[in-house]
């Protein structure tokens, strides 16, 4: 899809505040209420805008360890339907299962993982390494927040 320098402007306005009104909008960039409205409209219908959400902070709603694990899984259907439980297994301890990607390079996957406490995280770990097929388990605890285009 290509977009212009308008759709440019009306999407860095929403990305610093998806809540921006389209009247507000339309005075920053100089255009009318609906062109704004109409241009919004037509990136979300064409997937550029995928939806608008909260953004909260894990750590205010009790979440103090945050990681992201990456791991190497055999590739057969067998081990790759194990994936199905992590959800039910992250629900039985206090931690939450953000996203989980297939990715390229070393690692087969990454997960993002929020979990209450340290004792959570492992135990969501030690789980993880009982699925048939995982090779190789790293875990990077995100420990400070540099930089976030979202904050």
């Amino acid at each position: 899809m290509i977009y212009d320098e308008i759709d440019r402007q009306i999407l860095e306005i929403l990305n610093q505040d998806g809540r921006t009104k389209f009247t507000t909008i339309a005075k920053r960039i100089k255009r009318t209420e609906g062109t704004v409205r109409n241009r919004v409209r037509r990136l979300r219908e064409k997937g550029v805008i995928q939806g608008f959400r909260v953004i909260t902070d894990p750590e205010n709603l009790g979440f103090e360890r945050q990681a992201i694990i990456r791991f190497q899984m055999e590739p057969s259907y067998e081990a790759y339907s194990q994936l199905d439980r992590l959800p039910y297994i992250c629900g039985k301890q206090s931690c939450k299962l953000l996203s989980l990607y297939r990715s390229n390079g070393e690692s087969s996957f990454m997960l993002e993982v929020l979990s209450k406490n340290k004792q959570d995280l492992d135990f969501f770990v030690s789980e993880l390494s009982k699925f048939n097929g995982i090779e190789d388990i790293e875990i990077l605890v995100k420990e400070e927040k540099i930089y976030d285009h979202l904050s």
